[in-house]
């Protein structure tokens, strides 16, 4: 099939982010996650995931998903993804403390981002943490290092991703954002995780799926997460993002964020 330059530029009005270009925090956020994709070159390649899938339309939502860059995926067995999610709850669990210190140890031993994986733990470091059946998910912090951890199996070394290696505005006028967002694996094992920040004013953040199923996230420390079974993750614009405050509350498409 031929193509032709016209057909091009036709469909280039439909690009949402035609003629915008990028703020220097997403410029900042940009060159950070290639930082980190050429750190992790000169390593020893670690085991990739298997059908990850990000989310990115115009340039302004590629500078924020190359910013939430998979460093380490470890494969995981079917059967354990499918375990992992049986035992899935659309609400979370909160782990804190000693409970949270052994995947939060597992996390730092990654190494991803710049953890220091000799470095003692403590529950301080632990910016958010849930737990949904058998897996668990966090966000780490060394210093100015911000690493994102989801276990799905315990037996296992965590999924990664580095979310920062400095300190990040608000999310602004929309009240939350998503620094990284994916969909990994395929079939019965087929998962999806967000993660973003949340303005101090937010006391509650649920994700919509197509299907309209509610999705209740964990809100903490000025970041929010949740993971789901399914692939709408990996795509675009397949969940909405439902933000409450005292005020009230408001609904975002991904594109928006």
């Amino acid at each position: 099939m031929s193509t032709d330059l016209r057909d091009i530029e036709q469909f280039a009005v439909l690009d949402p982010a035609r003629g915008r270009e990028p703020t220097e925090r997403e410029w900042d956020r940009s060159r950070a996650g290639i930082e980190h994709i050429m750190a992790e070159r000169s390593a020893p390649a670690a085991a990739p995931a298997r059908h990850v899938r990000r989310f990115a339309i115009g340039l302004t939502t590629v500078a924020a998903a190359v910013a939430g860059v998979v460093v380490v995926a470890p494969m995981l067995t079917s059967s354990a993804a499918e375990k992992a999610i049986a035992s899935w709850t659309p609400a979370p669990g909160s782990l804190t403390g000693a409970d949270v210190m052994p995947q939060a140890k597992a996390c730092a031993e990654s190494g991803v981002g710049g953890l220091d994986p000799a470095a003692v733990v403590g529950s301080a470091d632990v910016v958010l943490a849930e737990q949904r059946g058998a897996t668990t998910m966090l966000i780490l912090r060394q210093g100015a290092v911000l690493v994102e951890c989801l276990s799905l199996d315990p037996d296992g070394a965590p999924a990664a991703m580095a979310l920062a290696d400095g300190p990040l505005p608000p999310p602004g006028k929309e009240l939350v954002n998503i620094e990284t967002q994916s969909s990994v694996g395929d079939g019965d094992g087929q998962y999806s995780n967000a993660v973003g920040l949340a303005d101090p004013a937010v006391t509650g953040v649920d994700i919509e799926l197509a299907s309209g199923e509610i999705i209740q996230s964990s809100v903490k420390s000025g970041w929010w997460g949740a993971w789901w079974p399914g692939p709408a993750g990996g795509e675009v614009d397949t969940f909405t993002v439902i933000v409450h405050t005292a005020q009230g509350t408001t609904k975002y498409r991904q594109s928006q964020l």
